[in-house]
């Protein structure tokens, strides 16, 4: 999946920057139930976060990264569908990771995701039955 990451970036970019800080707090042996009480890491911040990834947005994301996606592979039709596919499994993993961070280290916060995994299936397969 290095391909995917490497080639095509992250559609919830600042979303994985910050719990990749979050996780870098931790490795420095900040407790997850405390992680919150970093400025750079309050509550605060990850609302902030989350509302810039409603479900319109990201769909809009990974239509844009269809489209990168299509162009790279154009000659390739079955290796675009398998990419694709790589690519739907690759965020959904992303989501479950940001997800669990949030329960772990904002437990009772409320916080959570816009858009759900259904969500994502559905972006994905309406994205890829409209090319």
């Amino acid at each position: 999946m290095t391909y995917v990451t490497h080639y095509f970036g992250r559609p919830l970019e600042k979303l994985n920057l910050f719990f990749e800080g979050v996780e870098a707090k931790v490795s420095q042996g900040i407790k997850e139930s405390e992680v919150g009480y970093q400025v750079a890491f309050s509550k605060q911040e990850l609302r902030k976060v989350t509302k810039e990834y409603h479900g319109r947005e990201v769909k809009k994301g990974l239509d844009h990264l269809y489209k990168k996606v299509e162009k790279h592979l154009s000659e390739e039709e079955n290796l675009l569908q398998v990419v694709w596919r790589a690519m739907q499994e690759e965020f959904i993993q992303q989501y479950k990771y940001i997800e669990d961070l949030i329960q772990r280290c904002y437990p009772g916060s409320m916080i959570s995701l816009e858009f759900s995994i259904e969500d994502l299936l559905q972006y994905f397969s309406e994205i890829a039955r409209s090319h």
